[in-house]
């Protein structure tokens, strides 16, 4: 043929194509939603962050106006209106229901807890970012007793992403202690029993600890 000789052209037969495939899928089966939980976990944490900083500048600026926290109004609703005043943009339910939009809550150790929405006591405020806040009643003599922590103010409960799940402790909501000093996530000193103790409450402290959902 003219001194030229035909190269061989070579390809991936179908049954190759189709096996790479295969092997791709259960690879990407694998691992996405991996990626796709440590993604949702980092936004949690980030949450977290922002909320706490949050709470706490609200906190120390009422410190700054008001005294230290044992001398605050014991008064119903005025500390409440405190948080409230703020918390710039912050939607205001109230003591009332049907402002919030979740059902029960999970706890880690896959018990349930109840449905803040449905707790008159509970003073409910929604940022304007979605976060769902929960302010507890107000003890100025700070000495209120929860498991394993005391000295306590008030209890701040947050859920992170507003209604949306999954709606459990130590995963999208966490607690707040209002001590007589100031603002403290919960669980510091206790952060080892984030896992499987108190229904996950303790996982606030080790999370802001650790910048991540190590669990």
């Amino acid at each position: 043929m003219n001194g030229k000789y035909l190269k061989a052209k070579y390809g991936f037969t179908l049954a190759e194509v189709l096996i790479t495939l295969v092997i791709i899928g259960v690879v990407a089966a694998m691992t996405i939603p991996t990626v796709i939980n440590n993604t949702k976990k980092q936004e949690y944490v980030s949450k977290l962050k922002k909320v706490y900083s949050t709470l706490t500048q609200a906190t120390n600026l009422i410190i700054a106006e008001e005294g230290p926290v044992p001398v605050w109004s014991d008064e119903k609703g005025v500390v409440h209106g405190y948080y409230k005043n703020k918390l710039v943009n912050a939607k205001e339910c109230g003591y009332n229901t049907g402002c919030f939009e979740q059902g029960p809550y999970k706890y880690l150790n896959n018990g349930y807890s109840g449905n803040w929405d449905a707790v008159g006591s509970y003073y409910k405020l929604i940022l304007a970012d979605g976060v769902q806040i929960n302010l507890g009643a107000f003890n100025p003599a700070c000495d209120t007793v929860s498991v394993d922590e005391e000295n306590i103010c008030m209890g701040i409960d947050v859920d992170l992403n507003g209604g949306k799940g999954p709606n459990a402790v130590g995963r999208d909501v966490f607690e707040f202690l209002l001590k007589k000093d100031g603002l403290y996530p919960r669980g510091i000193g206790k952060e080892n029993t984030c896992n499987n103790y108190n229904s996950g409450y303790n996982c606030a402290a080790k999370v802001l600890k650790e910048g991540a959902m190590n669990y």
